[in-house]
C-alpha cells in the first residue's frame, strides 16, 4: 500500500505494509502528541490522547494496532537517539 503523509507540505509517497496500514496513519495522526523530557529531548508518545487522535482521525484501532504504533515510536526514538541524527521541529513542537 502507499500512504500519502497528509497534513505535511512535502509531497512524499510512503510505502508500507498493508498490516501496518493503520497503525502508520495513526503515528501521523499523533505527530503533535510527542512527550520530551527536562531536556527538550524527545521521550515518546502521550498515550493520554491516542485513542480520541485515532478517533478523531477516522481510524478503528486494536491492541495489534497499539504495538505497531509503539514500533514506530521506538524506531524515532532509536533514530534520535542515535546521535546521527537530530529531531526535527516537527516531532513534538517547538521546544521549551
Amino acid at each position: 500500500m502507499t500512504a500519502r503523509a497528509s497534513g505535511n507540505d512535502r509531497k512524499d509517497d510512503v510505502e508500507v505494509f498493508a498490516w501496518l496500514a493503520t497503525a502508520f496513519r495513526w503515528f501521523l495522526a499523533m505527530s503533535s502528541q510527542w512527550r520530551r523530557d527536562g531536556d527538550g529531548r524527545v521521550a515518546g508518545l502521550d498515550y493520554g490522547p491516542a485513542e480520541a487522535t485515532a478517533r478523531l482521525a477516522g481510524l478503528t484501532i486494536g491492541p495489534d494496532d497499539f504495538a505497531h504504533l509503539q514500533v514506530l515510536e521506538q524506531a524515532v526514538l532509536a533514530e534520535v537517539r542515535d546521535g546521527s541524527r537530530q529531531p526535527s521541529a516537527r516531532i513534538g513542537g517547538p521546544r521549551r
